[in-house]
């Protein structure tokens, strides 16, 4: 594993992959750090995953991510795929999806909705229209085709949500077995505003954990200073910030999330779709390395591979080419500060 580098690599283990075998095989490839979901596991399954990953590695960091204000569906049972133009309904409350309706448990949700409202199911992967609202159910026509999955995120972009507390009480738990664990840096997702960061620091005082926050909506831009101030970090997330905001305006967004960071004296994390391509195939798109270089070339501390490792088929592969690459741009970036 090289150590060659600045920019670190941080990838992402889920509780059905994270055994000694498959950390070992990620620090060979490269991995510096890891991180977890607290969103798919509970506090139990976490505080084994965080004693797996320090037998097998005690030098690698862990990170984890709070689920924060976001909204999920709730779990399904089995996952399938929606066509265009099909039909199905939304609505409040905890029961468990189905082909027919998908819950989000979060009041006062539909009625903000109205037809032609546009709803971005796991990342805009799958994309919604609302047809109409009635009975407390939206009706949603799908604009393409794609896979239903289980707990995933769901946006509104352009709806005013109802008021979400910054920390819920999950999260309260997550972070106490976080604590517990004596893990390395939280990342708190969705984060709107300073007082969202204070108000896990409030939970993590004394326990030399640093916290992160996620940059992946409009209000976090907004705020980006006073986030920045208050952060010991930013991690802007791209998949939920393209959700969130018009996706020409992402690469801005990120590019103005490491400066305001970097002018604050804090590090950058840059997370979603770094070797998307490679979920499947075992080498990489041109686009997504030079998408890697110009990340580099632009100060981001640390990539964080999220679907590549918790999900792909060559796990591995991605982390040895994101060290491989990044050890190529660094030295470029080194060689043209030096004028040679």
């Amino acid at each position: 594993m090289s150590r060659e580098r600045h920019t670190r690599i941080m990838a992402t283990v889920p509780d059905n992959r994270c055994s000694a075998d498959f950390i070992t095989l990620l620090c060979e490839a490269g991995m510096d750090s890891v991180r977890i979901n607290s969103a798919h596991v509970d506090a139990s399954t976490f505080s084994q995953m965080v004693r797996t990953i320090r037998d097998a590695a005690p030098q690698v960091a862990i990170l984890m991510d709070t689920k924060g204000p976001e909204i999920r569906t709730t779990p399904l049972a089995s996952e399938f795929v929606v066509d265009d133009g099909e039909e199905l309904s939304l609505c409040e409350g905890k029961e468990m999806c189905s082909r027919e309706r998908l819950y989000v448990p979060v009041d006062g949700l539909i009625s903000r909705l109205s037809p032609g409202t546009r709803v971005l199911f796991d990342d805009g992967e799958v994309q919604f229209e609302v047809t109409c609202v009635e009975g407390g159910e939206a009706r949603l026509r799908a604009l393409n085709s794609g896979n239903i999955g289980s707990r995933k995120t769901i946006a509104f972009p352009g709806v005013a949500l109802p008021p979400l507390p910054p920390v819920s009480e999950r999260d309260r738990v997550m972070i106490q077995a976080a604590c517990e664990s004596r893990i390395d840096m939280i990342a708190h997702s969705f984060v709107r505003s300073a007082a969202d960061v204070r108000a896990v620091k409030d939970l993590i005082e004394g326990s030399g954990i640093k916290l992160y926050a996620k940059i992946e909506c409009r209000e976090a831009l907004d705020n980006l200073e006073e986030i920045a101030a208050e952060a010991d970090g930013l991690l802007v997330a791209r998949g939920d910030l393209g959700a969130q905001i018009p996706l020409p305006m992402v690469p801005a967004a990120q590019l103005k999330s490491a400066v305001v960071a970097h002018q604050f004296g804090k590090s950058t994390m840059l997370a979603t779709q770094i070797l998307q391509s490679m979920m499947k195939r075992p080498l990489p798109s041109r686009a997504e390395l030079s998408d890697i270089f110009l990340a580099v070339a632009e100060g981001i501390d640390c990539l964080l591979l999220t679907g590549e490792t918790a999900q792909g088929d060559y796990p591995a592969e991605c982390v040895r080419i994101l060290n491989e690459t990044i050890i190529q741009a660094e030295a470029l970036k080194c060689k043209i500060s030096m004028n040679i």
